[in-house]
């Protein structure tokens, strides 16, 4: 069962040391014998799958850098440990004395985008057949070219590009075209 006691916060962070920082907030919670003040932690972030030079790569990206939420009972005493941990800025809210928390609706929000894997879908959707590329590695480099398919298991494109007045396919991987504006 859940307590009214427990409000979820937001902690501002040094981007790109979220986890080192929820790291060292678990540390100093322990050290104080604070643990059952804090419900949760939690750093909305994503799997991202990425295809370069034929070879998957997997990396977190982070939905909001710098933020860290925080299902917690907010006491003067955790307050003070939160604001000693290195790397901590500060509460976001209306004064850092007194944080607002965070309506329960906006987090499952939250959840939900992370869910749908919303910036799994960003990076999947950059290319789209119609789109007017420019070739920038390999024998055809600084041809221009329309997207006729795109392959996105393999991160690989099929562009058309004119050579002596045909419309030639070329298959090319992703990292081997520029969109053009």
């Amino acid at each position: 069962m859940e307590s009214s006691e427990y409000k979820w916060y937001i902690l501002q962070a040094y981007a790109g040391y979220e986890q080192k920082v929820k790291s060292m907030i678990d540390e100093q919670l322990k050290l104080n014998k604070m643990e059952e003040l804090v419900e949760e932690i939690f750093i909305p972030s994503e799997e991202v799958t990425t295809k370069k030079k034929g070879k998957a790569r997997t990396s977190k990206v982070t939905y909001f850098p710098g933020y860290i939420l925080m299902k917690m009972n907010l006491t003067d005493a955790l307050w003070h440990v939160l604001r000693g941990v290195p790397r901590v800025s500060g509460f976001v809210g209306s004064d850092q004395k007194s944080p607002q928390p965070v309506p329960e609706r906006e987090l499952a929000d939250i959840r939900q985008q992370i869910e749908s894997g919303i910036k799994q879908k960003e990076i999947d959707s950059t290319f789209s057949v119609g789109q007017t590329v420019t070739v920038i590695e390999g024998p055809f480099s600084e041809f221009n070219g329309v997207i006729d398919a795109v392959d996105r298991e393999h991160n690989k494109l099929t562009v058309l590009v004119s050579i002596f007045g045909r419309a030639t396919p070329l298959e090319l991987d992703f990292d081997k075209v520029r969109l053009e504006s």
